[in-house]
């Protein structure tokens, strides 16, 4: 776990801490309507003074190399190196991301490819695919293709434009049973190492569920529910430590 991967600006570390909105699993793509009501989105956030936290999957695939971008990925990075300057734009690196936290980081304020990333109010952010230790076909799919050998291959590729489309094929055949159920007790566990180490929040992406855990001695860990079922994002307010999720519109004005 890595408590600062990237950090962009003197201006982030003095500025006070705000309410965030945070997002998760869009799975943005260009064959759909999606992306543009994303975009839509996006525009609404920067008429406000709230942070943002991605918590990976933002697109359906994304490599990060020049390559294998499209228009919509190009777009999304304008964006976040845009906001950076007046808030603080923050990426989690999720199981259809590859390679962003290594190439593309100075795009944001702060990102990350590791397991889960920690700020300095103690609020740990998770993208979550590396939670359930049971789920051990995903999790050797994930060793064999997010290392620095697969990175320099895919990078180098001849055949590169076909890459996407293998990789999300086998993507969609490692965790059929996996993924029909939220597996609560390895997310609870999970939240319990967290607080003993002595993270106040967890923020989870990756199970498209809205779930809450409060632990004993008072942590909170909460599931933030996938963007692509129905625009949901979540808002947590550090001052009060209120935490909501609700369709975008309704958390956006």
């Amino acid at each position: 776990m890595a408590r600062r991967a990237y950090h962009s600006s003197l201006f982030q570390e003095l500025r006070q801490p705000s309410s965030m909105i945070i997002i998760s699993d869009a799975h943005i793509d260009d064959s759909s309507d999606t992306a543009a009501d994303f975009f839509r989105m996006l525009a609404a956030i920067e008429k406000t003074d709230q942070d943002v936290v991605f918590l990976g999957d933002i697109f359906d695939l994304w490599i990060g190399f020049a390559r294998y971008e499209k228009e919509l990925h190009k777009e999304f990075l304008t964006w976040c190196r845009r906001q950076k300057s007046s808030r603080s734009v923050g990426f989690m690196e999720g199981n259809h991301e590859y390679f962003i936290a290594r190439e593309r980081s100075d795009s944001f304020s702060w990102c990350s490819g590791a397991a889960a990333w920690r700020d300095d109010q103690n609020n740990l952010f998770c993208h979550g695919d590396q939670i359930n230790r049971l789920d051990k076909q995903y999790l050797r799919f994930r060793k064999a293709v997010k290392n620095e050998i697969t990175r320099n291959i895919i990078r180098w590729l001849p055949w590169g434009a076909d890459m996407g489309h293998i990789l999300k094929r086998l993507l969609k055949n490692t965790n059929h049973e996996f993924r029909k159920h939220l597996p609560r007790a390895a997310i609870d566990g999970f939240a319990e190492t967290q607080f003993h180490a002595g993270v106040r929040n967890v923020f989870v992406g990756h199970f498209h569920q809205r779930y809450s855990y409060f632990g004993p001695n008072g942590g909170r860990l909460h599931v933030v529910p996938g963007w692509y079922e129905q625009g949901f994002v979540s808002q947590y307010h550090p001052t009060s430590e209120k935490f909501e999720t609700r369709p975008w519109p309704e958390l956006i004005p």
